[in-house]
């Protein structure tokens, strides 16, 4: 049952409606939290943490990518953007964790638009790598040190199985390595929803105290 198909759609059935940015929006503020726990409850990865708790964000820097080491012959224009990336006045590009599993280190990104999944996403996602083209990097720097990076984790929140792994063939083929996997959100709040998990009521339940509290304070309740 896709519960979470219905998250950003009103009575309608309309993605583009106000009601929809609304939920998208606020969904926006905390769902990196949901996919990262469920990453680690489920499939046995741990997020680099700082001693506080805080996650601790890799950066990858442009400098360090060599584009001799991959395969470009089929990849014209992508590797012309690229190229063009890697020279801007931006040094590096920070993902949004790094995760650790039997010894190897995984490059975790997520960009999620909920309200537009059937508005072009596979030309979407092809633009931002382009611009932003850290599946390209073989070391990144956490803290003070430089690691190697063993893969990549990218969450999108709804693609076509046929889109899914085109894509991801598509940049494996390029960085001549099967490294790159696409995490579908969407799927993952369908588990979260319907199986109820202790940490995922935890973490929505601290979301709505704030939200309603926020609420209740315009209202003049507080």
């Amino acid at each position: 049952m896709a519960i979470a198909h219905q998250l950003f759609r009103d009575d309608y059935d309309k993605p583009e409606s106000k009601y929809a940015s609304t939920r998208s929006t606020l969904f926006g503020k905390f769902y990196e939290r949901i996919i990262a726990k469920w990453l680690e409850e489920n499939r046995g990865y741990e997020l680099k943490r700082w001693s506080k708790g805080a996650v601790n964000k890799p950066r990858i820097y442009w400098g360090s990518i060599s584009l001799d080491d991959f395969d470009f012959d089929q990849e014209t224009e992508f590797l012309a953007k690229v190229k063009k990336s890697l020279k801007s006045k931006v040094s590096h590009c920070t993902p949004d964790g790094l995760f650790q599993k039997e010894g190897k280190l995984y490059v975790w990104e997520a960009k999620n638009w909920p309200r537009y999944p059937e508005k072009g996403p596979e030309l979407q996602i092809w633009n931002y790598i382009s611009d932003n083209p850290w599946v390209l990097a073989k070391t990144c720097t956490c803290g003070k040190q430089e690691l190697e990076i063993s893969g990549f984790l990218f969450s999108w929140w709804e693609l076509d199985q046929a889109v899914r792994a085109r894509i991801e063939n598509r940049i494996n083929r390029i960085i001549r390595a099967s490294k790159f996997e696409i995490v579908p959100s969407i799927d993952i709040m369908n588990d979260c929803i319907s199986s109820r998990y202790d940490w995922y009521i935890k973490i929505i339940s601290q979301e709505k105290v704030n939200v309603d509290d926020f609420f209740c304070q315009l209202l003049g309740k507080a």
